[in-house]
């Protein structure tokens, strides 16, 4: 656990040095992108040179050394609707390249869309780094491959999601869509998250939720003949089993903070998307009691968590009247989603999140099974 908690000592640390305050000598842009680049090198680096964590790792170690062996026909043929990582693996095999060179390459891409997102984004770029670490992004990304290449293809069409341009977002959706499918579940996300709702329209969407709770195992009977197969027959995987309360309290808590803090969202548009991808994120964590692999999709929504709170955090200094009152106000704001963050990366590590914890690297490969 050591690595994790130096790195977010350090880039924390760092950040805020870097970053918080911008000078004439030293641009806050400027001195942003100096950080992000720092902290893409120690996150790809940590993530790269892991071994046997993650759940999945030794599967897609397999599924890295058997697509080596197949042709592009038998790629298309066997996965037909999720062909594009194998294709990417079959490259990268055609180069001689072993899976650890593979996944060093895999890192590079994750890590710099979720860099270049908060670059562009994030009003402290520090803050949205340690969210990434203790809010189980980058967890994420060292175990679901597959989904987190969806999910970062999801991060490069938000502009268009917010200037609303259909076309290149569904281009982007549907490439993502063809890594893993979750991204193509969730496109009716660009009507939904910019829609401002009305009370009435909340309480609509949350009683249907809740009947849909109460009824999800025979509707999803009606329309698994019509699922592709690999999710027809989650039922009778360990996938459909169900998660405790708890696992939603998080979800919960974060949504309330930014109900509270709304009004601390100056421009209309961001506060709407914030509001809304906090609502559905909760939703799916709820429904992730009902059967766990659910909440594949909360990832989606709950990527904005790491420009909301930074925004809303900044809000404070950017209204700064110079006053003592006003500045203790800014850091106890800052502390408490800094403290919220801290509490979730100590309960996923309690809990073994995506089995990442504790880390283990390459140097510890001899003493593992293989």
């Amino acid at each position: 656990m050591a690595v994790y908690y130096f790195t977010i000592l350090s880039l924390t640390t760092l950040g805020y040095y870097l970053t918080e305050k911008g000078t004439e000598k030293r641009p806050q842009k400027n001195t942003s992108a100096l950080y992000l680049a720092a902290a893409f090198i120690v996150l790809t680096a940590i993530a790269s040179f892991r071994y046997a964590i993650g759940f999945d790792y030794f599967s897609y170690r397999n599924i890295y050394e058997i697509t080596s062996t197949m042709t592009f026909y038998d790629i298309l043929h066997d996965h037909l609707f999720e062909p594009l990582y194998f294709i990417v693996c079959k490259f990268f095999s055609l180069f001689g390249f072993p899976f650890p060179y593979f996944l060093i390459f895999v890192n590079m891409f994750l890590v710099f869309v979720w860099m270049r997102f908060i670059y562009n984004y994030s009003k402290l770029p520090w803050l949205s780094v340690y969210l990434y670490i203790t809010l189980q992004f980058f967890a994420y990304n060292m175990n679901l491959i597959r989904q987190s290449i969806a999910a970062a293809f999801f991060l490069i069409a938000f502009p268009y999601l917010k200037s609303r341009k259909l076309v290149p977002f569904l281009i982007l959706s549907v490439i993502g869509g063809l890594f893993h499918n979750s991204l193509l579940f969730v496109l009716p996300l660009y009507f939904l998250l910019p829609r401002k709702n009305s009370a009435r329209f909340v309480t609509i969407l949350i009683v249907s939720a809740a009947l849909i709770y109460l009824f999800f195992d025979p509707l999803f009977t009606l329309i698994q003949p019509v699922l592709p197969e690999k999710y027809a027959v989650y039922t009778e995987t360990y996938f459909w089993n169900s998660s405790t309360w708890e696992y939603a309290v998080p979800s919960l808590i974060y949504a309330l903070f930014i109900y509270v803090f709304r009004h601390a969202v100056t421009n209309p548009i961001h506060r709407t998307i914030y509001l809304n991808s906090a609502l559905y994120n909760l939703l799916i964590s709820v429904f992730i009691t009902k059967h766990f692999i659910l909440e594949r999709f909360s990832i989606y929504p709950f990527v904005f968590s790491l420009i909301a709170v930074p925004e809303i955090a900044a809000s404070y200094s950017d209204t700064d009247t110079g006053s003592e009152a006003h500045g203790i106000r800014r850091r106890c704001v800052l502390l408490l989603f800094m403290l919220s963050g801290g509490a979730y990366f100590l309960f996923a590590a309690f809990k073994g999140f995506h089995n990442v914890y504790p880390y283990i690297s390459l140097f510890d490969k001899a003493s593992m099974p293989s």
